[in-house]
């Protein structure tokens, strides 16, 4: 059994998968296998990382297993497919246009042996801010603060900083089966499935914000694609909840993130357009907004705004927000 499995989602990435793939083959860890997905990439993104893998890193090809979609599938198939055929002690993602410090993989599996931590998380940077995110409870179960923030969104959820041991994927894990806001949903039930969840304050990942990612598509298929997977997953998170016993419990936080999920609507709400349709998704949330902690104030606003004003002045409101920034 290695010590650890990542997965790799690769898909139109070629102008940063080498750099991915030479931080991933160059760790300092050896005891590690690589699941590359070939999510069916129309671009040299596949033919990069072998040419990488072979000329530079002949050592790792052994340890590397690809598997290739037979059609275009997305983040939340392909990362069930690299976890269901994973045989790691731990297992850890890796987005393809992001990077790794050479030391992540044993810097985290030793931390999370020494606790025999079910996850573990590291800070990070994002993009080239040299300013990390920082964690300051070192040593000690950081579950219960991690999970609280995570269901309103004030943690940061995404599947690239945790290492969670692979058997936890198997204590009653639903896999999304959409796309945006997947990340969320699987983190949120991992930490909860999780019996201890320990920090590592040392930036060790490297998160780049990827403009091109499909995942921000402007036009109006990609706004809906995002607004309908994301409402999806906040019932799937809220639906584990209420099987847990706990869905009052985290009530508010609950309210926080569908707010966070219908604002993907926000460029068709500045046309005036699908006003509507922001307004029926999610009734449940009026009157949990307004003195709602976990929601920022100017959200709070922007909430009022989108709610009970007419489309003129929505259309009107954006544009004044869009020219004063």
């Amino acid at each position: 059994m290695p010590a650890v499995s990542v997965i790799v989602l690769v898909y139109k990435v070629e102008e940063y998968i080498a750099q991915c793939a030479r931080s991933l083959f160059g760790q300092t860890l050896k005891d590690v296998e690589f699941i590359i997905v070939d999510d069916c990439s129309p671009d040299r993104s596949m033919e990069i990382l072998e040419d990488v893998l072979d000329r530079e890193f002949p050592e790792r090809r052994s340890q590397v297993r690809i598997l290739r979609n037979e059609k275009n599938s997305g983040q939340a198939y392909s990362r069930r497919r690299g976890v269901e055929v994973s045989t790691g002690k731990y297992t850890i993602h890796c987005d393809s246009d992001d990077w790794q410090e050479p030391d992540m993989l044993e810097r985290m599996y030793l931390e999370a042996d020494k606790y025999d931590a079910d996850a573990l998380v590291c800070a990070w940077y994002r993009d080239n801010d040299p300013v990390p995110t920082k964690y300051n409870r070192v040593g000690e179960n950081c579950r219960e603060l991690i999970l609280g923030n995570m269901v309103a969104v004030g943690e940061i959820q995404s599947l690239w900083r945790y290492m969670v041991k692979r058997e936890v994927y198997f204590r009653g894990i639903d896999f999304p089966l959409y796309n945006q806001g997947e990340d969320h949903a699987l983190m949120v039930q991992l930490v909860w499935k999780s019996k201890s969840v320990y920090c590592v304050p040392v930036p060790l990942y490297h998160w780049r914000t990827n403009m091109a990612s499909v995942t921000r598509d402007p036009s109006v298929l990609g706004v809906m694609r995002r607004f309908e997977g994301d409402c999806a997953n906040a019932r799937l998170v809220e639906a584990f909840l209420t099987r847990q016993g706990v869905r009052e419990r985290f009530d508010k936080q609950l309210a926080a993130h569908k707010l966070l999920c219908i604002f993907d609507l926000r460029p068709l709400l500045r046309k005036g357009e699908s006003i509507d349709r922001w307004r029926n998704e999610f009734p449940e949330i009026k009157g949990k907004v307004l003195s709602n902690k976990h929601i920022k104030f100017a959200h709070k606003l922007e909430y009022l705004t989108d709610m009970y004003c007419p489309p003129a002045v929505i259309k009107a409101v954006y544009r004044w927000r869009s020219h004063s920034r």
